[in-house]
């Protein structure tokens, strides 16, 4: 069930707590509880057991729209899913109805929506295509009218190419006009997915109507797993890309031609277990913002840090989620202001690994 809070911003009491920060060289840092208020809860259902993997976007200061992922019957990544759309004309304080607008057809599902407001004003919409285990691929759609209507989709990779996993709320557009997706490629053996992926960039020159593919990562050491990749371009024109590992930390790797190739991983300062995190930048104050879980092994807490130094330190470390037995993940954030921001995230019971049921916070930060 939907609920739509007046936001009379009732804060949450501010709290401090100690929590343990990593499993090497492990110092203790006091986090608070972020200022928080919540727009939007949508609670699963049997029918309807996970809502994930979505995105917001401000289209012009009275309009914002939301889309995500809704599955039917079951929440495992290859149940049966379409993508809902719900809009906001007072700055998230009430939501529309949800909207089913782009389904599955003939399709396992489609997933994982990123949303991207183009240097010409039109939207595009990414998501995922899943025609089997073996086959995945990204796709674009676009809005001229600020997403009642879509174009038909484009796909950015060759379908029957291969598994590709592109994460929500990972498109970005460069100050050149290029637009960059990253993605994972992932193999299956005997019918098992291999964890492991080989992570590439495709990029589009022309606004989406034609993509091509730049280099890999370059292969990083051996047991070092690739996931879920996302990018952020820095200020001097550089992209940092951000990468799930199992190694207890996100790993960022550097291109200096627009995407085409990248530098060997390191280890950042942002702990994480195996879980994406997001980055994004705040267009008003140009700092960096991620929301990520800091913990070694579990999806919580699901914290928010600014960077002023382009990723390579992370302060005001704040708690915004961190329910006993739950997990939460796969965020996107959208700034409102130079000091509020709207934070998407799924969460659910910890045996669901955080796919359950969808939260829209408001947060001054």
């Amino acid at each position: 069930m939907a609920k739509n809070v007046n936001f009379s911003w009732i804060y949450f009491i501010l709290v401090c707590c100690f929590i343990s920060c990593s499993s090497e060289e492990i110092e203790e840092e006091i986090l608070t509880y972020a200022l928080k208020s919540e727009s939007l809860f949508i609670e699963s259902s049997l029918d309807i057991p996970r809502r994930s993997e979505g995105d917001i976007i401000q289209i012009r200061e009275d309009l914002l729209l939301l889309v995500y992922t809704k599955f039917h019957g079951d929440f495992y990544d290859h149940s049966p899913a379409t993508l809902v759309k719900r809009i906001s004309t007072d700055r998230g304080k009430s939501w529309s109805e949800e909207v089913e607008f782009i389904n599955r057809e003939n399709s396992l599902n489609v997933m994982s929506a990123s949303l991207l407001k183009l240097s010409n004003n039109t939207i595009a919409l990414f998501y995922l295509v899943k025609n089997s285990n073996t086959d995945c691929y990204p796709v674009v759609r676009f809005s001229n009218d600020d997403a009642e209507t879509w174009s038909e989709p484009i796909a950015c990779i060759k379908p029957e190419s291969g598994y590709f996993v592109m994460n929500n709320s990972r498109a970005i557009q460069l100050s050149t006009g290029r637009i960059v997706i990253p993605v994972s490629k992932h193999s299956f053996q005997d019918g098992v997915f291999q964890g492991n992926g080989t992570i590439y960039c495709y990029y589009s020159d022309d606004l989406g109507k034609t993509w091509h593919q730049g280099n890999s990562v370059p292969s990083a050491q051996k047991g070092l797993i690739f996931q879920e990749p996302g990018i952020i371009e820095l200020l001097n024109g550089n992209i940092l890309m951000y990468i799930r590992t199992n190694w207890g930390w996100q790993y960022y790797s550097y291109s200096k031609d627009k995407g085409y190739s990248w530098s060997k991983v390191t280890s950042s300062t942002l702990q994480s277990p195996l879980s994406p995190a997001s980055i994004a930048r705040n267009p008003y104050t140009d700092a960096l913002v991620a929301v990520w879980n800091m913990s070694n092994e579990e999806r919580m807490p699901l914290c928010v840090a600014g960077s002023m130094d382009e990723g390579q330190s992370w302060k005001r470390k704040s708690i915004l989620e961190n329910k006993k037995g739950y997990s939460a993940c796969y965020p996107a954030i959208e700034f409102l202001s130079a000091n509020e921001m709207l934070i998407l995230y799924s969460i659910a019971e910890k045996e669901k690994m955080g796919l359950g049921s969808l939260k829209l916070v408001y947060t001054k930060y």
